[in-house]
């Protein structure tokens, strides 16, 4: 009987070990059955760690049965060598902050037995609970709810030393548990393959941070961190390489019984200097069929570099939740790198298919895209991403590949080689024609059932698709190589700048002067600033072929944005904003320089309020604010003014000639302008404090102005417009007529005194005499055109100094302008028409 017992123990005790065996080595091992020499030497190891583990707890499990069935088998497993060395690797079930009750030796000593016991199986159940605590809600069971969320773990190495940290589910396991086992693998390819022998941690060497956190430091071999004869310092025994991705895994000791096993993955980091950076570098540029990328990765990992993730958005809208348009991972055999750089790489898609197997899509031509990159250096871990935009160029050709003879006629009519002659379109495919006869370019492509598959129709013709645009004048209209076949496009990101049409190079044979004006090609740009501005776009010159060469204007970044503007012909469009940072415009280009646009274009703050098409705008250089714009606008309309040039400054100037005099000052009343484009810039005309005049005239001192109209809603109507208009003039620098004084005493006089002064000039004097006295300014003789042409001293060496007089007109003299400094600055202007003799001061130092 004794022998059976023991073989329906072994029997026990051997399946249990394999199915222990099976689940402790399930995330090991690879799904095959079969393993090689090399791999079954790696897992022999973990496997007999297993199956004693797994021995160790059905022994204990049954020896702490009270029952009489399990007698035979407690005493074999008592007496058996084996399970006794096996056991006393852990024979109490009690650990070190867990303290049986003491049992006395009187009257008491079963009881004591007794309590010993039902401890001995409460410590197990808890120890069982913190196990399996990752499998059950034990605060459905335990009618004590001190259970935290799921154990976690992560693991950080600087410095030498990997310091790892774990949650245990509760206090309460804290104290069954004995220690912990702590693996490391590394990672490849989707396994993992242990790196070193697991490393056992006792309890007492567990250092605790929290009431159910734990840490623990493993320092690198043959670190200087490493305490000798310290029995709580470990360490790993080989060293975690740079950039590579490993495993941490740490599985709590509950007595005899072990938890779920926790795991974290731990990229090791690179020793950089401190001119490194961590980001990747990344410059991109895109043409019509090809996107070249080109960076510099300075993460430190450059050799581990094995691909390269691209994703691309259209139109960057990956702020906006948009999903990426294309998804591309390169491997780094696609990669070019100059010779001896270990971190320049380079890539142009697409790539031969022999060395580099990537399905590339081309890009929209003249499209703006987003590209977000990261660097790939293992199979788990990624580098950090890095972004770009791009625009995909292009530039057109006009000129089709050979000469064609359809350019020779006027509009509607095409050249037949038979008859020698140009002959009307509207026949072609009209056999009863005789006069048609022998002209094979018209019988062509008749056949209607081609433009219900898909093909191009011109009149009565129907060309297959694949001819659209392909350099040839199919089409006896030529409709098929219209203006969008070869387009010219490109973008532009200074916050400020222009653009015209492009004047095309005329082919090398005949074009009917007729096609020249007609003829034209579109051109695309996209304008790109920065993500807090607006764009303003004007237009100074517009003339295209009416009602059949619009320009359009896109409210975005590209042709699917709202439309702005759409207009054609010879008048000149209302300025333009954006809504945000892109702004998508078309324009034609042609053959003939005066057909055409030219654009100009700046960027601004951005605003809440909503743009109104005549509202405000942008105007470089001489241009005006037109009548129309008096309408009932509340929140006032903000006009942007600019030179053509930095040195240059601006005119900007009315009349009121009509009998609507009270009307038109309660228009001026609302009128407010700064030198500069910000309302906290200087106020050069404010109409709530100026006198009523029939003649404004406003000078600049920069080359930019600020014009702000805000209409009273009972000044006019939508349908009842004042009759204004304001001019905006560049007056040209004249560095001629700047002059310096330094002597105590002098004499100034505007150019030409006496004769008349030239128009349209700007004229300073700078005035310097001794620290400490003041300059005395004593005009003898001023006659200027009365508020048009103006003489300004400031009490200082610029314009922004205190300003002392300002004299337009005949002004009695004599008269004497004192200054409280040693320092005045007099500035004289005049407009473009009627000039006067000027003025003529003595200054002197008092």
């Amino acid at each position: 009987m004794k022998l059976w017992y023991r073989i329906i123990a072994l029997y026990f005790l051997i399946a249990f070990a394999r199915s222990e065996e099976q689940e402790e080595n399930a995330d090991d091992a690879k799904p095959a059955a079969i393993c090689n020499v090399v791999e079954c030497s790696k897992l022999f190891n973990p496997r007999l760690e297993a199956m004693e583990m797994a021995v160790k707890k059905i022994a204990l499990a049954i020896l702490s049965q009270t029952s009489d069935v399990f007698a035979p088998i407690k005493e074999i497993l008592e007496e058996d060598p084996t399970f006794t060395s096996i056991l006393s690797l852990n024979s109490t079930i009690y650990s070190s902050s867990t303290k049986a009750p003491s049992v006395s030796n009187g009257t008491h000593k079963e009881d004591g037995q007794k309590q010993e016991k039902n401890f001995a199986v409460a410590n197990l159940k808890r120890a069982v609970k913190c196990s399996l605590a990752h499998l059950v809600d034990i605060n459905l069971t335990d009618p004590e709810p001190y259970y935290e969320p799921l154990p976690q773990i992560t693991a950080l190495f600087t410095k030498d030393i990997l310091k790892i940290e774990w949650s245990v589910p509760s206090a309460e396991c804290v104290k069954v548990s004995s220690g912990v086992r702590i693996k490391i693998y590394e990672s490849a390819d989707g396994y993992k393959v242990p790196l070193e022998a697991p490393i056992f941690v006792p309890q007492k060497c567990i250092k605790k941070i929290a009431k159910t956190l734990h840490s623990i430091n493993l320092a690198s071999p043959f670190s200087s961190s490493t305490s000798r004869g310290n029995a709580c310092a470990f360490s790993l025994t080989k060293n975690l390489t740079q950039c590579r991705s490993y495993i941490v895994e740490v599985v709590i000791n509950y007595q005899s019984l072990a938890g779920k096993a926790m795991q974290t993955e731990l990229v090791i980091p690179p020793k950089l200097n401190e001119k490194a950076h961590l980001k990747p570098l990344i410059s991109a540029s895109a043409r019509s069929s090809s996107l070249t990328l080109n960076w510099e990765d300075n993460s430190g990992c450059a050799p581990q570099l094995t691909s390269l993730n691209l994703e691309i958005f259209q139109d960057g809208m990956v702020d906006k939740g948009e999903k990426a348009n294309a998804t591309v991972v390169i491997p780094r055999s696609c990669f070019k790198q100059p010779i001896g750089e270990g971190n320049l790489f380079s890539l142009t898609l697409p790539t031969s298919e022999l060395t580099c197997p990537i399905v590339w899509k081309p890009l929209d031509v003249c499209r703006k895209y987003k590209i977000n990159m990261s660097s790939q250096y293992s199979s788990t871990w990624n580098g950090p991403s890095s972004s770009s935009e791009i625009f995909t160029e292009q530039e057109g050709n006009f000129a089709p590949d050979s000469p064609n003879v359809f350019l020779r006629c006027p509009i509607h009519q095409f050249y037949c080689q038979y008859r020698q002659r140009c002959m009307h379109t509207s026949n072609a495919c009209n056999n009863d024609n005789n006069d048609y006869d022998g002209c094979e370019s018209e019988k062509r492509y008749c056949e209607q059932d081609v433009c219900y598959k898909g093909g191009f129709r011109c009149g009565q013709q129907c060309i297959p698709k694949e001819l659209l645009c392909n350099g040839n004048f199919d089409c006896v209209d030529g409709s098929d190589e219209g203006p969008d076949c070869e387009n010219t496009c490109f973008q532009l990101t200074n916050p400020s700048g222009n653009f015209s049409s492009q004047k095309l190079h005329m082919p090398p044979y005949e074009i009917h002067w007729d096609k020249i004006v007609n003829t034209a090609q579109n051109t695309k740009v996209l304008i790109s600033v920065q993500s807090t501005h607006h764009i303003w776009l004007t237009f100074n010159k517009f003339n295209t072929f009416q009602n059949q060469h619009i320009v359009k204007v896109y409210d975005g970044p590209y042709s699917t944005s709202p439309l702005l503007l759409s207009h054609n012909g010879s008048t000149k469009p209302y300025s333009v904003r954006s809504s945000s940072s892109d702004l998508f415009v078309e324009f034609p280009s042609y053959l003939s320089t005066t057909y055409g646009i030219e654009a100009f274009y700046t960027s601004v703050r951005s605003t809440d309020d909503q743009f109104l098409p005549g509202c405000g705008g942008y105007i470089y250089g001489d241009g005006i604010i037109p009548k129309s714009l008096a309408t009932t606008f509340n929140t006032g309309c903000f006009w942007y003014i600019e030179a053509t040039q930095s040195d240059d400054t601006l005119l900007l100037k009315t009349n009121i000639s009509d009998s609507d005099a009270y009307r038109k000052l309660q228009f001026y009343r609302t009128l407010m302008v700064y030198d500069g484009w910000n309302t906290d810039g200087l106020v050069l005309y404010d109409g709530k404090e100026c006198e009523y005049k029939k003649k404004v005239t406003i000078y600049s001192i920069t080359h930019k102005m600020m014009v702000h109209i805000k209409i009273p809603i009972w000044t006019t109507t939508p349908n009842e417009n004042l009759d204004f208009s304001w001019w905006i003039t560049t007056q040209k620098s004249t560095p001629h007529c700047n002059n310096h004084f330094e002597e105590n005493t002098g004499t100034i006089k505007s150019p030409n005194y006496p004769t008349f002064y030239p128009n349209s000039v700007d004229c300073r004097w700078n005035i310097k005499v001794e620290p400490g006295s003041k300059v005395r300014l004593l005009f003898a003789l001023f006659e200027t055109q009365a508020d048009a042409d103006y003489l300004y001293v400031y009490d200082g060496p610029t314009l922004r100094s205190t300003l002392l007089l300002t004299k337009s007109g005949l002004v009695p003299t004599p008269f004497i302008v004192n200054s409280s400094t040693n320092q005045v600055l007099v500035r004289f202007v005049s407009d473009e028409d009627t000039s006067s003799p000027g003025f003529l001061a003595v200054y002197s130092s008092v």
